[in-house]
């Protein structure tokens, strides 16, 4: 473990590069429109920018950690930096979608083996006594940079066009880049992962890859087709994938995954907890920029403000719970947190299209600090249940897990209204009612479709407090 000084000096290297290539995924969502009148293409077509950059990350994540303890975290993480920066340039010089599409991909790639290795080195830089600080840190810059994308995503696109949020990621780059050359020292960063020299696991990569990636690109678009047959058969070719890829993972001499990790009870209550706490914590991201402008009636900008204290006090609160559980332990804070997602989904599960602002904004608010109480003493917990030359792998499933929780939350919510929409006779459409309120047959669709979701989040949440309390922490000098 570094000195005090050099080790928030290293961590500056990280945070501004984690707070970059988070900016560059919350900004794009403010450019979309103009993206979409560039190439002609509808919202659909638009939407899949964010699609194919969530699927990418998703599909890579566990080869790319598996290949950061191979050769290098810090060797992995300059690489994406560059690649990052270099498709950014190439998507702001897009003529056309198909292309847009993808240099999109690649920027994905470069993120994934950004967040992989830069997490991993935040556990290296602070070591097992004060993991949890680290990780709590890492979390408010997350938090902070989805809080700043909006705004200056907003501020760039008003003033300079589309193309400027792939710019300023190219920019950004370049102090990011020197950053972490010169203030990583790679004997702390690389310290005790596995140097192997033996055979990459390439087909367990393809499997990997494919079973995730079609994972998430079934939730996100076979649960909307209502098709029985369709939906069917997506969830049994991610079956057959996932066996493939254990089966493949068995017979290898150097997995990708390693299978030991799979059999340790208190690793698996710990990645649970942390898949369905995002689960029930996440639509609440999707649903409410809906709620307010379209039946609340208010302007995006005015969304804006009434979601950021929700936003900002998940940042806070992760700061001051990863270093809390440094001292008292992780698992107070990680079902305190999640019992706070419970009491507000019971609470928004309540809203009328007359709840007060004062209320929306105090609900965001609690919210908000139960996902910061939990989230950073979670992954702390689940690091402390693997040894350190499994760091780069074990911070790859960390950021896998709370994608696909993510992904699974915000696809479930947005089919339970359409469903709504549906069984009352009414097209789900709501491109058109940009600008204007919904009518009240819509708004009764909605509500009826936003309260259902957060009575099923209630439930989901109540499953990962279970995990959380059968789950235990581990001691990595043990496991060396």
């Amino acid at each position: 473990m570094e000195s005090a000084k050099n080790k928030w000096l290293a961590f500056s290297a990280l945070g501004v590069g984690l707070f970059s290539a988070v900016l560059d995924g919350s900004m794009i969502g403010i450019a979309l429109p103009q993206i979409g009148q560039r190439f002609s293409v509808d919202l659909s077509q638009v939407a899949w920018l964010s699609l194919v950059s969530t699927i990418t990350i998703v599909g890579i994540l566990l080869p790319i950690g598996n290949i950061s303890d191979r050769i290098g975290r810090k060797k992995i993480y300059l690489a994406g930096v560059l690649i990052m920066a270099l498709f950014s340039i190439l998507s702001a010089i897009s003529q056309n979608f198909t292309f847009l599409l993808f240099t999109r991909v690649f920027v994905s790639v470069g993120a994934a083996m950004r967040m992989s290795s830069g997490l991993a080195m935040v556990m290296m830089i602070f070591g097992d006594k004060e993991r949890g600080t680290g990780m709590g840190a890492n979390t408010t810059t997350v938090g902070l940079a989805a809080i700043s994308g909006p705004i200056f995503g907003g501020i760039l696109v008003s003033n300079f066009g589309w193309t400027s949020v792939f710019i300023i990621q190219a920019i950004l780059s370049v102090p990011v880049f020197f950053m972490a050359l010169y203030l990583l020292d790679g004997k702390v960063v690389d310290g005790s992962r596995r140097r192997s020299s033996g055979k990459f696991d390439y087909l367990g990569t393809l499997f990997s890859a494919a079973a995730f990636a079609v994972l998430l690109f079934s939730i996100n678009t076979g649960i909307r087709i209502f098709n029985g047959i369709t939906i069917a058969l997506c969830f049994l070719s991610v079956a057959a994938l996932f066996i493939s890829f254990f089966y493949v993972e068995s017979r290898s001499e150097n997995p990708i995954l390693d299978l030991s990790l799979i059999r340790n009870k208190d690793f698996v209550l710990s990645i649970s907890t942390r898949l369905f706490g995002f689960f029930a914590g996440s639509s609440l991201f999707f649903l409410m920029p809906f709620y307010i402008q379209l039946i609340k009636g208010r302007t995006p900008e005015e969304a804006g403000f009434l979601i950021f204290p929700g936003a900002l006090g998940m940042s806070l609160t992760a700061s001051v719970s990863g270093r809390l559980s440094d001292r008292f332990g992780q698992k107070p804070f990680i079902i305190s947190g999640l019992s706070v997602i419970l009491v507000a989904s019971y609470l928004f599960s309540r809203f009328t299209p007359s709840t007060p602002n004062i209320i929306i904004v105090a609900t965001l608010i609690f919210h908000g600090l139960g996902m910061g109480l939990w989230g950073s003493p979670n992954g702390s917990q689940t690091v402390s249940l693997v040894p350190r030359h499994l760091y780069g792998s074990v911070s790859s499933i960390i950021n896998l897990i709370r994608t696909v929780g993510m992904g699974v939350s915000i696809a479930v919510a947005s089919s339970i209204v359409t469903i709504a929409f549906v069984s009352s006779g009414i097209e789900p459409n709501f491109s058109r009612e940009v600008g204007s309120t919904f009518s009240p047959e819509k708004i009764e669709a909605f509500m009826n479709g936003f309260s259902t979701t957060f009575m099923m989040l209630l439930i989901i949440c109540l499953i990962a407090i279970l995990s959380a309390v059968f789950s235990r922490s581990g001691d990595p000098e043990s496991l060396d």
